[in-house]
């Protein structure tokens, strides 16, 4: 998920984007609310879209509950979670007003945190799957190759998450919606195809590219009996993957009785 920490006290965004970021979001941060309207704009523009936004209360140049009630009037598509060291039960009022998320007390606490950001991206999976929207999860050691891969398939519209090992990969698997898999088959701990198995016992409704730098007729022969769509070797072409994720996708409409 692509967020925006606003929030005064540079501090506080490096801890949080920091913190984000282990967990696989895409993160980045703006001190001043003023440049905020325009940076939202601007990767509207570019077709790469914040989706949420963790928003201060309390900042010199415009309060965060302005700035948000002003993102809203000009329909920019993202949401918020609002965080303040104050109570106020008047600041709620107008937070439920304009459809905020969550209501985050300072100091931070990193659980109450992650709960709170992976409720909201619960809830933009369901808003995305009813808008046709597809999911896909990468799955490699490799972060650089990771990022390139994300960062090509964002362009092409699909929604994107990613895993640095099998186990991380796994869970995600266990509590979203993925459309498909594109996993690299030797990772520690968790191969690709043992992963690729694991998820099937959860579901069949997905599909899955392997990736892999090594060729080996045994593990071809087992992608292919774990019904794998395509297996490609590093180092990967992207517009062989980005072809082969559509035709993937198709393939996974049709099996869904979906002309989408």
């Amino acid at each position: 998920m692509k967020i925006l920490i606003v929030d005064d006290e540079i501090a506080i965004c490096l801890r949080l984007q920091r913190e984000l970021e282990k967990e696989g979001h895409e993160v980045y941060y703006e001190t001043s609310p003023l440049r905020v309207l325009e940076e939202l704009k601007r990767a509207r523009r570019e077709s790469k879209p914040y989706e949420l936004l963790l928003l201060n209360i309390q900042m010199p140049e415009m309060d965060g509950l302005t700035l948000f009630s002003r993102i809203r009037e000009e329909r920019l598509g993202v949401e918020a979670i609002i965080m303040t060291g104050y109570q106020d039960e008047q600041v709620v009022i107008e937070a439920i007003r304009l459809s905020v998320k969550d209501y985050l007390n300072k100091p931070i606490s990193l659980q109450e945190l992650y709960a709170s950001v992976s409720r909201a991206e619960e809830k933009l999976i369901e808003a995305n799957f009813n808008n046709g929207k597809h999911w896909i999860l990468i799955i490699d050691d490799e972060r650089e190759l990771c990022t390139r891969i994300k960062r090509e398939l964002d362009k092409e519209g699909y929604k994107v998450a990613v895993a640095y090992n099998g186990q991380d990969g796994l869970d995600y698997f266990e509590r979203h919606r993925v459309d498909m898999l594109i996993v690299d088959v030797r990772m520690p701990g968790m191969s690709g195809l043992e992963l690729i198995e694991k998820c099937r016992q959860i579901t069949d409704g997905f599909v899955s590219i392997i990736i892999t730098g090594h060729g080996d007729h045994g593990i071809a022969k087992e992608a292919l009996k774990l019904g794998v769509f395509d297996y490609l070797k590093k180092p990967i072409s992207l517009d062989k993957l980005i072809t082969s994720v559509k035709k993937g996708i198709e393939q996974l409409n049709v099996r869904r009785g979906s002309g989408e």
